[in-house]
């Protein structure tokens, strides 16, 4: 049974991630405990269960410089743009940390851009620092040189050295790097090979840096961490974030009702409890739409939780919008599975042996199902189960 501080009032949000997370102390406890040994650091669990917002609570309370940044911002279909990111990567990286020495004085912010607006950006903030800090920032300077030449490969390993190398230059024992979505980084290696074992060279010698990912990828992600074969091979201590257990479920209903001053039925939080399966956005999300409700009864349940299933285009949209990005074999295990009521062996389904191994292992892979024992396996996710079965 999970056990809550309540230090904020508890409210329903869905959509973006929050720095007090319900019911999550225990995980970020963990993390900035890790983050301050300087400790490489994996936060796991499927989507929409919250990784994000454990971070962003754990760097809220780390008193060093941080730096948080997602990779999947920066994939476009099937590659990653890598320039982008390292642009980013290495404005706030400066940003911060000169926010950290000096904070009365006013850095420049940088936004979130991409591209050549976000290069000019670098340029003009590495000239501010060389004049307000008389610091030579070498890495970022050959960065932007190979840019411009084309030859960015050969500027990598530098803009690596960054964090490492700012905290040399100010006397900062940590800096915290915090990278989302860590596995799609893994697209970067089509245009530069190698990337992997690249970061891990660099990451393994930096005593002044905290590297923390996180990845919904799970069963990928372990592979990345845990497999011999991988250059991430016992690298990260990992933290698994997990769906919210019946009781915690429970009691987020229960308080978040209460905090919007909404009346309910027990019985109905704990039919609520059932089909959301503990994923947290989802217990948002239907929180909100039973908002409407006068009373959240039964009645009022099932009648909101059949519209998200049903009628609701922001739901129908987040699954099929996942789903187009399967491939055929794992859309086919995904669809069966589904009008088997989320649970089931592949008995039955219309694909030859080789096809069933390669689209089981990428829906492993990527978290979207688990297998429950011998043969038998399972969609996580109970909304992308329900809506897939009327698809």
């Amino acid at each position: 049974m999970g056990t809550h501080i309540l230090l904020v009032p508890v409210k329903f949000i869905f959509g973006k991630p929050v720095d007090e997370p319900f019911d999550r102390e225990s995980e970020i406890r963990q993390l900035v405990e890790m983050a301050n040994r300087r400790q490489p650091t994996a936060i796991i669990g499927v989507r929409r269960i919250g990784k994000t917002s454990v971070i962003l609570k754990g760097l809220k309370m780390i008193e060093t410089p941080k730096v948080y940044l997602s990779a999947e911002d920066f994939l476009e279909g099937k590659s990653f743009d890598l320039i982008s990111f390292l642009s980013l990567y290495s404005s706030l990286l400066i940003t911060n940390v000169m926010n950290y020495v000096e904070p009365k004085r006013k850095i420049p912010q940088i936004v979130k851009q991409k591209g050549k607006e976000l290069l000019e950006m670098l340029r003009e903030l590495i000239g501010y620092v060389k004049i307000s800090f008389n610091i030579n920032l070498v890495e970022v300077e050959v960065f932007l040189n190979s840019v411009k030449r084309g030859g960015i490969k050969e500027s990598i390993p530098q803009i690596l050295e960054l964090p490492q190398r700012l905290g040399e230059e100010f006397g900062i024992k940590n800096i915290v790097v915090a990278i989302d979505e860590f596995q799609y980084l893994r697209f970067a290696s089509q245009n530069y090979p190698g990337i992997f074992h690249l970061l891990r060279s660099k990451w393994q010698f930096h005593s002044r840096v905290s590297y923390v990912i996180s990845g919904s990828s799970v069963g990928l992600l372990e592979k990345i961490l845990s497999s011999k074969k991988e250059p991430f091979y016992q690298f990260f201590f990992p933290i698994y974030v997990k769906q919210f257990d019946e009781n915690t479920s429970f009691s987020f209903l229960k308080q978040s009702f209460e905090e919007e001053g909404k009346e309910y039925d027990d019985n109905a939080l704990l039919f609520a409890m059932k089909e959301l399966n503990g994923i947290p956005a989802w217990l948002n999300y239907f929180g909100l739409k039973s908002l409407q409700c006068d009373k959240v009864t039964l009645e009022c349940v099932k009648k909101t939780i059949e519209d998200m299933i049903s009628n609701d285009p922001i739901v129908r949209r987040i699954v099929q919008e996942e789903y187009n990005k399967l491939g055929k074999n794992a859309k086919t295990i995904l669809k069966f599975l589904a009008k088997e009521g989320g649970r089931g062996d592949l008995k039955g389904i219309e694909l030859g042996k080789s096809s069933i191994n390669e689209g089981l292992k990428s829906l492993l892979d990527d978290g979207y199902i688990i297998r429950e024992e011998r043969g038998v396996y399972a969609i996580i996710d109970p909304i992308i189960a329900k809506v897939l079965k009327k698809l």
